[in-house]
């Protein structure tokens, strides 16, 4: 059987579910009194109880689904790539990425910025204090971004490359792609030569706290296989519907 790493997410959600909601009751086990921080212990227990629910439900689905694409139930394409394919997609995703969040990056930074200084204008005791969190934001996006570039890029060159396309999801290469639970949305798919490499580019949205999320995968064809990309466009792109 194939590895399934939303189920292993779905198991760390489990422990951080029956931790959390054993710590509710160590208050009372140590003798903390509610208001010397017993309650608050317990009420942040809860809370991370809660996330550990939401994470053991979202993964467990992710998990049911993955295993149904691996077993080929409503498979529309299982394709596998020699070392040379791999690295050539390898390398230029790579590029890819870092440009695109890079990109993100020197915007976000750029309002937030904006907003720092004004708010020290307008009220510089106050507002230094919005500046220094302001700098912790970029700071935070900056490291977070490095950190899932570098994550991508480890993870593709440690994996020889393969990738189930479904009508509801995608997996590449130990990643889940869906657009099918909490609202999510795909929005296109279609076809693109970049640099004389051929993707099938599918473009979802899911639903955030901080609202809808833009999410693009690209997947490269392989060889021989490009009539059934563009059957594949065909048959999940929005715009054909």
């Amino acid at each position: 059987m194939k590895e399934n790493p939303p189920r292993r997410t779905a198991l760390v959600g489990l422990v951080i579910t029956v931790i959390g909601f054993g710590m509710i009751f160590a208050p009372g086990f140590l003798g903390i009194e509610g208001m010397n921080g017993g309650y608050a212990i317990s009420f942040v227990s809860l809370f991370v109880a809660i996330i550990g629910i939401v994470v053991v439900v979202v993964y467990a689905i992710l998990g049911n689904m993955l295993d149904k694409i691996l077993r080929g139930e409503g498979l529309l394409a299982h394709w596998t790539y020699t070392p040379e394919k791999w690295k050539e997609y390898t390398d230029k995703a790579h590029i890819e990425e870092k440009i695109e969040k890079r990109g993100l990056f020197f915007v976000v930074s750029a309002f937030a910025l904006f907003f720092g200084i004004l708010f020290w204008i307008i009220d510089p005791e106050a507002g230094i204090y919005v500046f220094l969190a302001m700098l912790g934001l970029i700071a935070l996006i900056g490291s977070v971004a490095l950190l899932t570039t570098w994550y991508d890029h480890y993870q593709n060159k440690k994996y020889l490359g393969e990738a189930y396309i479904a009508k509801d999801a995608l997996y590449l290469n130990h990643r889940l792609h869906s657009w099918r639970l909490l609202g999510a949305k795909l929005e296109s798919v279609t076809l693109e030569i970049k640099e004389g490499l051929m993707l099938l580019t599918f473009r979802y949205s899911a639903p955030t706290m901080a609202g809808s999320q833009n999410y693009t995968a690209r997947v490269p064809v392989p060889d021989g296989q490009e009539e059934t990309a563009q059957n594949i466009t065909l048959q999940l792109d929005p715009g054909n519907s």
